[in-house]
């Protein structure tokens, strides 16, 4: 197994899972010009594969970790296979996708931690960058 490898079914089992309870997972060592800048991770609703992005810097930072730690490295990716198997499961809404992956932050670690504040965070920039994008084209009609 690829250190890469190694390091996502580390993630997958501080869930408690297996591998094989997931969609399908590809590690993707270069980002594809139509993934966000920002994403560390993202689905192909199409064929219901989750790509994840080895150069990521949550990918990076768990793999530098070693074997399996229980690092917040690897507690955030655990999380980010969450929110993007929402993704898969139920479509595209970002609010469920959030939704899961700040309980599976709060399962990993403690609801007041810096993981979980960042996570929420990012979930309020999210909606919000939604909300106004709606709000703009309504304005347009």
């Amino acid at each position: 197994m690829t250190p890469a490898a190694t390091v996502l079914v580390c993630a997958i089992q501080l869930l408690g899972r297996n591998p094989e309870s997931f969609p399908r997972i590809e590690l993707l060592a270069a980002r594809p010009p139509h993934a966000s800048l920002n994403a560390e991770a993202f689905v192909d609703p199409r064929i219901s594969t989750i790509y994840v992005l080895t150069t990521s810097e949550v990918f990076r930072a768990a793999q530098a970790k070693g074997h399996c730690g229980s690092t917040e490295p690897l507690r955030k990716l655990a999380s980010i296979l969450i929110h993007e198997e929402w993704h898969v499961l139920h479509g595209s809404d970002e609010g469920g996708a959030y939704a899961a992956q700040l309980t599976t932050v709060a399962m990993l670690s403690r609801p007041d931690s810096a993981l979980y504040n960042s996570v929420r965070r990012a979930m309020v920039t999210v909606l919000e960058k939604q909300r106004t994008a709606r709000t703009n084209v309504v304005a347009m009609r």
